[in-house]
């Protein structure tokens, strides 16, 4: 089944992600694993998890896989997807919740920002045809008949088994938003000349329009992020000041490393090589693709192209994407000259849903100079960076891309700019929302 639910104050920009392991090999899952036991109350942080024998978990607007989950009220739909590789039929259900802006559980009932029922069960279940790798494929379109939404804001959907209510099987964040305000924003150099050759600074402005904004050093909220991450967003900058009905974010300090293009890998094919592929070998049990080796690229010279912002998508060159695509092992292998002592090495991106689970975290073998991990990833095209985290930092906090992959002021990054006000209803509205991305300005 599939629950929703609207969040109050989930204060962690980071999507919980789980280790999970098929036979011997680190599964490229999206949340935190197996059964985790948590209720969902008002108070509550909520944060992105999954169990460890589901995969492939995307969420995203209907038909376009590579967009974040962010949808105007009224309009449109998401999908919600992901495969069950105990291969067995499980009746499912979602629950959706609704947040604060900083993603903690709201006291709001469910009738205050649902139509319909409080649950819905995920009725598309497929089985797996012709995969080394058995597996049953679930999906469900939201909002439909049975569960739909009401008011704009932070919300988490949540997979469960209605045998076991309190387990959250799986959780992703999405954002419902509306256009009550304008808002322009627009990509520039830091002021900082340090950080003018490697960072980006994304100043905007808000105009009030048809919607009254009331004390907004109290009641406005404002939050950047950089391709979809919750992991550095940036938020709670005040304005630089106000003017008549126009609030100016110029320089307020919402500035991003710039990072380097997304690295790729296509997997979409069993048999023959792409982009980011060295080998492909059969095995009895799945296939094997061996990657490319890569290498640091911190001081090389920057070359700008497009990518998908860290998404990846399911397809093949054969079959249909979703029930027909295998899992194969990804192994990945990055040149170094020696170990980065006392640090530690994530392959990151959807890929990891977002996060630094100890399934993506790299291990260091001398004999060949190298980090590597493998992961059973599903037939598709991948994105993904080598991000660097000290072993000291806490779960939560982000890695960096300046220690292997470098960072540019020119690197094409995709930001989404929310503006968020405290409503006279009791909850955190969305009433502003803008993409840009850095390289089509």
């Amino acid at each position: 089944m599939v629950h929703i639910v609207h969040c109050k104050n989930i204060n962690s920009s980071y999507e919980l992600c789980g280790m999970s392991y098929w036979g011997k090999f680190a599964l490229a899952l999206f949340f935190v694993g197996g059964g985790i036991s948590l209720n969902t109350n008002a108070g509550e942080q909520l944060i992105e998890l999954k169990s460890d024998h589901l995969a492939s978990v995307t969420l995203h607007p209907t038909d376009i896989p590579t967009a974040t989950p962010f949808i105007s009220l009224g309009e449109g739909e998401l999908t919600l997807r992901f495969d069950d590789l105990n291969a067995e039929y499980s009746s499912y259900k979602v629950r959706v919740i609704h947040c604060t802006f900083d993603w903690w559980a709201s006291d709001l009932h469910p009738s205050e920002y649902l139509n319909g029922f409080y649950e819905a069960s995920i009725a598309n279940i497929e089985d797996s045809f012709g995969t080394k790798v058995n597996y049953t494929h679930y999906s469900i379109d939201l909002p439909n008949a049975d569960l739909a939404w009401t008011i704009s804001g932070n919300y988490c959907i949540e997979v469960f088994d209605p045998s076991y209510p309190d387990e959250i099987l799986i959780r992703k964040r999405f954002i419902v938003y509306e256009n009550l305000c304008t808002l322009d924003a627009e990509i520039i150099k830091p002021l900082e000349i340090a950080k003018q050759r490697t960072h980006q600074e994304v100043k905007f402005s808000v105009t009030e329009e048809n919607y009254a904004l009331l004390d907004p050093y109290h009641n406005l909220h404002t939050v950047v992020m950089q391709n979809g991450r919750y992991d550095n967003q940036l938020s709670g900058m005040q304005p630089r000041f106000i003017k008549g009905r126009e609030l100016d974010y110029t320089n307020v300090g919402y500035v991003f490393a710039g990072g380097n293009a997304y690295r790729s890998a296509d997997l979409k094919s069993l048999h023959f090589t792409s982009i980011g592929i060295a080998s492909i070998i059969q095995g009895n049990d799945t296939y094997h693709h061996h990657m490319t080796q890569n290498s640091k690229r911190t001081y090389k010279y920057h070359k700008a192209r497009q990518d998908l912002n860290g998404r990846f998508v399911v397809f093949n060159d054969r079959f249909d994407a979703y029930t027909e695509s295998d899992y194969t092992v990804a192994h990945f292998s990055l040149a170094m000259l020696h170990e980065m002592v006392g640090k530690d090495v994530f392959v990151f991106g959807d890929i990891s849903g977002g996060g630094y689970p100890e399934s993506h975290k790299m291990y260091w073998d001398a004999s060949k100079s190298s980090y590597r991990v493998d992961l059973l990833l599903k037939q598709g095209y991948y994105d993904y960076l080598y991000i660097v985290k000290n072993s000291s930092d806490s779960f939560t906090s982000p890695g960096n891309t300046a220690d292997i992959e470098g960072d540019h002021f020119a690197t094409n990054n995709l930001y989404s700019v929310f503006v968020y006000y405290a409503d006279f209803d009791g909850y955190d509205r969305v009433i502003g929302f803008k993409q840009l991305n850095s390289g089509q300005q």
